[in-house]
């Protein structure tokens, strides 16, 4: 493992490196919400050089201190979110069994081996030196691909093969660090693109995107993820159906949220699932781009 590519990580990509590791730790607790060996391989690598590192956000992660300084439940909520996206991708293959499936903002996510049904096309598509380390872990093939770009650099979609196919979009703590600008024309450039296509995104609510312009709040959120200065979130809703305001043929399909599993792992938190405002912090939905 190069230790110089570690180095290239920005602050924005720092994040890609706390659902890692949670997902590790959560496959190797008693009844798992999700098991990702994957995961458990690659966070064991990093650990050799994240242990002499300066960075304090390293040296939590290569300590399996994520439970106690990033939140008890920070496992249980980013192995649920995973699990969702997993289905997502494994429902849209029963329907399209040779599909194509774009990862977006892909950062460390092992999810390809996990669905693989033997006939899809997979891209992982995220910036250059996050591809430079899945390369690390990761071989392409003739059905698994590398992007290196950046999500809002369009011309990578020129390099998704078979445009004809039917294709599934996702996007996993992505679109919150974007601008609202930024993913309504990366939205509108791939209903264009890709007519037909399926989106399945996380997004954040309004009223936390509001909350964290208040540097108070920002600099709460970034020091208790141990996330460099850049990293906030940006662009929210506050209903599942305001992007199909963006353009006409953008369908709402289904959503879902942290609470819908009713997953005992959760504890108190299930709390919060009855509440109208709070249900909906962050959750994932599910567009056609007709």
């Amino acid at each position: 493992m190069d230790e110089d590519l570690i180095k290239k990580i920005t602050d924005i990509s720092e994040t890609l490196l706390i659902p890692l590791y949670s997902r590790a730790a959560e496959s190797q607790t008693e009844n798992p919400i999700l098991i990702d060996t994957k995961a458990v391989e690659i966070t064991k690598e990093l650990n050799k050089i994240f242990e002499t590192s300066d960075s304090s956000l390293y040296q939590t992660l290569s300590k399996g201190k994520t439970r106690k300084k990033l939140g008890k439940k920070l496992n249980v909520t980013l192995a649920l979110r995973t699990r969702k996206f997993d289905k997502y991708c494994t429902s849209f293959l029963k329907k399209n069994p040779e599909g194509i499936i774009v990862e977006l903002g892909c950062g460390l996510s092992t999810r390809f081996p996990r669905i693989d049904n033997g006939a899809l096309t997979w891209y992982d598509l995220d910036f250059p030196e996050v591809i430079d380390i899945r390369k690390q872990f990761f071989k392409e093939t003739q059905r698994y691909h590398f992007i290196s770009s950046s999500v809002l650099d369009f011309i990578w979609m020129e390099k998704i093969q078979n445009k004809h196919k039917n294709i599934l979009f996702i996007a996993e703590g992505l679109f919150m660090y974007l601008h609202e600008e930024e993913v309504k024309n990366l939205i509108l450039h791939l209903q264009k693109t890709f007519p037909g296509c399926e989106l399945a995104c996380e997004v954040a609510n309004t009223f936390i995107v509001k909350m964290l312009k208040r540097r108070m709040w920002r600099k709460k959120f970034q020091r208790d993820f141990h996330l460099g200065k850049n990293a906030s979130f940006y662009f929210g809703i506050s209903d599942s159906k305001d992007l199909e305001k963006w353009n006409q043929g953008i369908t709402f399909l289904n959503e879902w949220t942290y609470f819908d599993d009713k997953e005992k792992k959760l504890g108190w938190i299930n709390i919060f699932g009855k509440s109208k405002k709070f249900r909906k912090t962050q959750w994932i939905i599910h567009y056609q781009l007709k």
